[in-house]
């Protein structure tokens, strides 16, 4: 019982200190979100930032937009990564090896991902002249437009890319835990492949699934680099508005870019709560089947 208190305090050296950056970062920009500490700057309505974002159309299809990207991109990430590792685990152990392959992507910064997007994707891109030299195309203008749709189909596409291996790599690390006998059981007794899957994979992997999940979710939301080598202009993703506030804009609209990162915790939280009560209650129907 007395184990993890010593754990504590040996890590107190370490953990003092990020908790202190993390813990005053908040602080500094809720209270530059309401102008205070803003200098020279004094605002008669401390909810200024706040007023200035409910009453800005732009921002909300911005935050419904960023929503929809993340949502969007971490889904099809985690149903690939899955998947794919879980057909590397079935294979011969062998093979196993050869696959370290997909990892490539995880090595890659996400803006590296973004250039290439956009080295492959463009209408002067490597498929627009593959395209055009196989004779599919008669000139460059005909190659459809994949880049800086408002669709977002691009950044959905380089986040996928860019997130499938992470996953991989924590779902094939569960896989590695499972207890093989019980899929031979399970045949034995006339469950087929699919239903092994479902009731006896997918449960177990739960864990890793939903952290997975989480993780790449806040991420992408509040992801800049790709958004900002492919992103549309409108609506835009939420991190764009936020640099845009903070760069390009007045100091005086400070408060609106702080407004932002704020409403951008609070929803992340929120979001994570929720996530985690609706895994919770889904966790034990699971066991069920």
């Amino acid at each position: 019982m007395m184990r993890h208190p010593r754990v504590l305090l040996s890590l107190l050296p370490l953990l003092i200190p990020f908790a202190a950056i993390f813990l005053g970062g908040i602080i500094i920009t809720v209270l530059q979100s309401l102008g205070i500490l803003m200098f020279s700057y004094h605002y008669d309505d401390i909810f200024f930032g706040y007023r200035e974002l409910l009453a800005d159309r732009w921002f909300v299809e911005s935050a419904l937009f960023s929503l929809y990207v993340a949502a969007t991109a971490t889904t099809i990430a985690i149903i690939f990564g899955t998947l794919f590792a879980y057909l590397i685990w079935r294979l011969p152990h062998r093979y196993h090896g050869r696959t370290v392959i997909y990892k490539v992507p995880l090595i890659l910064p996400h803006i590296a991902v973004g250039f290439m997007a956009v080295i492959l994707l463009a209408k002067t891109g490597v498929l627009a002249a593959l395209s055009y030299q196989l004779g599919l195309i008669d000139s460059f203008t005909q190659f459809p437009d994949l880049l800086y749709r408002a669709s977002g189909i691009d950044i959905i596409g380089a986040y996928v890319y860019k997130e499938t291996p992470f996953v991989m790599v924590l779902v094939y690390a569960m896989l590695s835990r499972f207890e093989s006998r019980l899929m031979d059981c399970a045949k034995m007794l006339g469950a087929s492949p699919t239903r092994i899957f479902f009731t006896l994979i997918l449960p177990f992997l739960m864990p890793a699934i939903n952290t997975s999940f989480i993780i790449l979710f806040i991420f992408s939301f509040g992801g800049f680099d790709l958004p900002f080598v492919l992103g549309d202009s409108y609506p835009g993703m939420i991190s764009i508005r936020i640099y845009d506030y903070f760069f390009h804009k007045d100091l005086a609209l400070r408060p609106v870019a702080m407004a932002m990162l704020t409403l951008i915790f609070l929803m992340s939280l929120g979001f994570i709560i929720a996530y985690l009560k609706i895994a919770g209650k889904m966790m034990p129907a699971a066991r069920k089947l």
